[in-house]
């Protein structure tokens, strides 16, 4: 015979581990900081610092190196550019969100290429009525290499 339970009885059952949340929060009031607890194993890739931020209306998860491809900014070929809103700083030992920016974090990056992304056609067909319409364009696009991520408020953590 199968008892039945119900879902507060099943949720009381099973016992929650460190393992399902390795995250600890402490937080201010412009930025709240999650850091590994330190009885729980580090991941086993032991990535460099990375950051989310928000460039021309569109987020980019970033780290050291990267190449961005974002819409036309109006900026010169070869010099650096230095992104300030910034969303959210990590590591393998800490991550810090923004709220809605994480404070004095900067992400310096070099302008590469001013070019164009590769076309988009546009095909419409109306069928069975001898109508069809071809377009297509191609953006104007910054090429962005990122040199560096400071992560500012809390840098010692991460």
């Amino acid at each position: 015979m199968i008892a039945a339970l119900s879902r507060t009885a099943v949720r009381a059952a099973v016992p929650r581990c460190a393992a399902a949340a390795p995250w600890r929060a402490s937080s201010t009031a412009a930025t709240k900081v999650l850091h590994r607890d330190p009885e729980t194993p580090a991941p086993a890739s032991s990535g460099d610092r990375f950051a989310v931020v928000r460039l021309g209306g569109t987020q980019y998860k970033i780290t050291k190196d990267d190449v961005i491809v974002a819409e036309k900014l109006d900026v010169q070929v070869g010099s650096d550019l230095i992104i300030d809103e910034v969303l959210l700083v990590g590591s393998d030992l800490a991550t810090v969100v923004g709220r809605p920016t994480v404070q004095n974090a900067t992400v310096t990056c070099a302008v590469e290429e001013q070019t164009r992304d590769a076309k988009v056609v546009v095909f419409k067909k109306r069928r069975r009525q001898n109508s069809r319409r071809r377009n297509g364009h191609r953006r104007h696009v910054t090429l962005l290499r990122v040199t560096d991520i400071d992560a500012g408020v809390g840098s010692d953590v991460i």
